[in-house]
């Protein structure tokens, strides 16, 4: 094979191959990113050639290396490296490249494609999800190995571009990432200084270098993104890091040898059918699609297993003569199993029966994490007031890797992300904020929820009636935003015992995301309210005496007022009945015979929650019937602002009273 005009060594035969592949790919689609395949093959090859600790044949081997590309619309450059590397694609896998159903998705996705560590696409998530790989496989190596199970040892690996370095939520986690001194987490950045619309430059001028040296990481820098020598000691030099992480500057030329190298046509369009002709004659391949050198897939391979395979051999060995009860442990994480057995909760109902539904959480939260080491999170510098904190379990940092609260700072949106990282390591993460501030960490639930990661996110002052603070604090449409998202289950608890049983239920699950959405003032502990139906989504806490007049649902705290309000519409004669619906998720899943039995065709239903309507119209028979919030709020009293909503109990009652006549 030659290469302007002289024969090609196996290095480049396997680089070429990758670029070969990932251009066919492209052009078999119609669709896609060629700059990238083109531009940063030789990144790809160095890592998995002589760095990566990974087994093609057992793909989830849990003490593997991670990789994330976090450039996720280079995914045609990881599929074809994956291809020569052994793991379980074929030609024609490569062949459906973003065709539906297919293993090669237009974007990376988790559990899809074999050799894929988390779904990226979004730019700037994969980066910071990288950090919280990196942070739990600093936690995890920490607690085998005092169980005297050295198993858990390996790198964090995330390949970015100018776009994920331009978005705010990388900011955020690479600044943690320093404080925290991750050194186990390696950052390639394939530096072309091209986005889609043209030069970095009308966007972008501040010094990289500086900007990572000031927030405490390694920078490294190879000026020749074809040298795989420069690459692999660049590596090398980054994996002896003691106390900071690493970034590894490349300077690639984007589209290389298409003749739209270096700018921004390279960048999101296939290219043309000559220039993949031309592009192939350089790099001495032939010009037919998807023929590849099985010299240089044996040759890649055998790089690879002749490297990885006597660790990985050993770490087998090492697993076989654990304690019982320690590799139960490993074997959970290993099978993506974040339930927690045994949930015993120990919770003492105060003197007064009423309580602040964020306490009852900070001490559900308690009880649980106490006999559960895997389950750890934290606030955005609020801890204090969404009661989160986990007393006595020490904070995580660089002197006390195994501390369970993590000090995120006001970093919403990197929190949101790294604690999809730690669940993808197998460990129950949770995060919390104010509910008013959840939008920005919309992005990573949404990547909780593509991935269906155990992640627990914890949302206290829900409403507008958290008063004083005003309409940029209160709550109004974030319920219906969260709701919306396919694959989440939101729970909105009225008391104790409904915010026991919904920790109870999440505690069970073993995949999914969990929104638990908890309330600032004081609830009085129901005494229908139950810690077991909580699991069903909505269930009657108040029963007619006979002829039923009407239903009132009714979540959070809202539900003290509603069972007030039934009172008081039965002294006048209306036969009432409440249903309490913490979950419309859940409610939803529940059998066709359930529903009816609560909600019976004919009868006038009325919704009270104080937030947007949008999450109730299929309860009701038209908007007169949803007593919701849909306006923003005012700063004032809670008693000030329920009157002025009319959500106090006497208007409610006249709405109701109203309808009914």
């Amino acid at each position: 094979m030659l290469f302007k005009g002289k024969e090609l060594s196996m290095e480049e035969k396997i680089i070429h191959s990758i670029r070969g592949l990932g251009i066919d790919m492209i052009d078999e689609a119609k669709s896609g990113h060629p700059g990238i395949v083109l531009g940063a093959a030789p990144i790809l090859y160095t890592l998995y050639a002589k760095h990566l600790k990974i087994n093609p044949k057992d793909p989830n081997w849990y003490d593997r290396d991670r990789f994330v590309l976090s450039a996720g619309h280079g995914s045609a450059l990881l599929y074809a490296t994956l291809f020569l590397a052994g793991y379980d694609l074929d030609l024609e896998d490569l062949k459906k490249f973003r065709k539906l159903d297919s293993l090669t998705p237009g974007h990376p996705e988790y559990a899809v494609t074999p050799g894929v560590d988390m779904t990226t696409g979004p730019l700037g998530q994969g980066l910071a999800t990288a950090v919280g790989m990196a942070m739990a496989e600093e936690y995890l190596g920490t607690y085998f190995r005092k169980k005297e199970a050295p198993l858990i040892n390996h790198y964090t690996y995330v390949l970015c571009g100018d776009g994920d370095l331009m978005e705010g939520v990388s900011y955020e986690a690479i600044s943690l990432a320093g404080q925290l001194k991750l050194n186990k987490l390696i950052a390639i950045y394939d530096c072309n200084q091209i986005s889609l619309d043209g030069k970095v430059d009308k966007t972008m001028i501040e010094n990289i270098p500086q900007r990572f040296n000031a927030m405490n990481w390694n920078v490294f820098i190879v000026q020749d993104g074809e040298s795989v020598d420069a690459i692999d000691n660049a590596i090398e030099k980054a994996k002896t890091s003691i106390e900071r992480p690493n970034l590894i500057i490349v300077n690639t030329t984007i589209g290389k040898f298409s003749k739209y190298q270096g700018t921004n046509k390279a960048h999101g369009t296939p290219l043309e059918k000559d220039d993949i002709v031309a592009i192939k004659e350089r790099m001495g391949l032939r010009p037919i699609p998807f023929i590849v050198s099985s010299d240089a897939c044996e040759a890649f391979q055998a790089m690879i297993k002749e490297r990885t395979e006597p660790i990985y051999k050993q770490y087998k060995e090492l697993h076989e003569k654990l304690k019982e009860d320690v590799k139960a442990e490993l074997e959970k994480l290993e099978q993506k199993d974040a339930s927690i057995e045994d949930v015993m909760i120990d919770y003492q109902i105060p003197e007064s029966k009423e309580e602040e539904i964020r306490v009852t959480g900070g001490k559900v939260l308690n009880a649980l994490a106490k006999n559960h080491p895997f389950l750890l999170g934290g606030a955005a510098d609020v801890s204090t007031s969404t009661k989160t904190y986990l007393t006595d379990e020490g904070d995580f940092g660089p002197q006390n890797s195994l501390g369970r609260n993590i000090w995120y700072g006001v970093r919403e949106h990197a929190m949101g992300a790294i604690t999809n990282g730690l669940a993808l390591m197998g460990l129950r993460p949770f995060a919390s904020c104010f509910l008013a501030f959840s939008d920005y960490l919309k992005p990573a639930i949404r990547m909780s929820c593509l991935m269906n990661l155990p992640t627990i996110y914890i949302f206290t002052h829900d409403s507008f009636k958290v008063g004083e603070d005003g309409p940029t604090h209160q709550p109004v449409e974030q319920l219906i935003g969260l709701r919306s998202i396919p694959n989440i289950e939101v729970f909105r608890p009225a008391d104790a015992n409904e915010v026991i049983g919904t920790y109870k239920y999440i505690a069970t699950k073993k995949e999914g995301p969990s929104v638990i959405v908890l309330g600032r003032n004081k609830a009085k502990i129901q005494e229908n309210t139950s810690i077991n139906d909580i699991q069903k989504g909505g269930y009657i806490t108040k029963k007619e005496h006979k002829n039923l007049s009407a239903i009132l649902i009714s979540s959070g705290e809202e539900l003290e007022i509603t069972h007030e309000v039934a009172t008081k519409l039965e002294e006048k004669g209306y036969d009432i009945r409440v249903v309490s619906m913490p979950s419309i998720e859940r409610f939803k899943k529940q059998p066709e015979k359930y529903r009816e039995s609560l909600l019976p065709l004919g009868v006038k239903t009325f919704v009270i929650e104080a937030s947007s309507s949008y999450s109730w119209y299929e309860f009701v028979y038209n908007q007169k019937y949803l007593i919701t919030m849909d306006e923003f709020g005012k700063s004032g009293s809670k008693q000030e602002l329920e009157r002025k909503y009319q959500f106090d109990v006497e208007s409610i009652e006249n709405r109701i009273e109203e309808l009914l006549k």
